[in-house]
């Protein structure tokens, strides 16, 4: 796995690489908010530790700009600012997990592999075939529709294994992975949108499932 590192502080990152390394992984490092922009949009990496506070562009706007780009590559944020509106911002911009300065290098190779571990089965189903509503997970399409990156990673987990129930607080934990910041209902939310997509009739879905007090599954017989 190819993972990035992008602080404008060398020695920080620096350091980060070599743990990484350490631990078996292959790691480049951006010291800027633009470098990492332009690597991450002529390379693929299976993960980006990425500073919030950079002088050119800070964090936010390299992965609004990487979301934009229909780019879902997994995000770990860094930053010494610990808000929960800052939290949330990440959040909302598709951030996998955020870390405040100072941390451990133990708790960030720890994160890394969590993330990782959470992203990886999601990674192996590229498209699905739902009746004649073609999911391109690549493209984050339905059909002719566009498919939001929450709404296709929910998607993705539950096709990682058909029949399966995931529970609401899994599909938070695979799906988000930051400390619970979204609620039970933000999940039924994306469900609701998903149906719309998905479902000839989106209230009585016949692949996306709801079980009573257990949570969801995709139905593919």
């Amino acid at each position: 796995m190819k993972l990035l590192v992008v602080d404008d502080e060398k020695a920080m990152a620096n350091a980060i690489r070599d743990n990484l390394e350490f631990e078996g992984y292959r790691v480049d490092c951006a010291y800027g908010g633009q470098q990492a922009l332009d690597r991450l949009l002529a390379e693929k990496y299976s993960l980006v530790v990425l500073d919030v506070m950079m002088p050119d562009l800070d964090g936010f706007e390299v992965l609004s700009a990487l979301r934009e780009n229909k780019d879902t590559t997994p995000v770990i944020f860094l930053t010494a600012r610990a808000s929960e509106a800052d939290k949330l911002r990440g959040l909302g911009l598709g951030a996998d997990d955020y870390i405040t300065k100072p941390f451990s290098i133990l708790e960030l190779v720890a994160r890394v592999k969590a993330v990782l571990n959470r992203t990886a089965p999601c990674l192996k189903t590229k498209t699905l075939q739902l009746g004649e509503i073609h999911v391109d997970f690549a493209k984050l399409t339905v059909g002719t529709q566009e498919l939001g990156r929450y709404e296709a990673d929910i998607l993705q987990l539950l096709a990682s294994d058909p029949g399966r129930v995931f529970s609401r607080d899994e599909i938070l934990d695979q799906v988000w992975g930051m400390e619970a910041l979204p609620t039970n209902r933000t999940i039924d939310n994306h469900i609701v949108k998903l149906r719309q997509k998905i479902e000839s009739n989106p209230k009585v879905p016949k692949y996306l499932l709801s079980i009573y007090g257990k949570g969801y599954k995709l139905a593919l017989n």
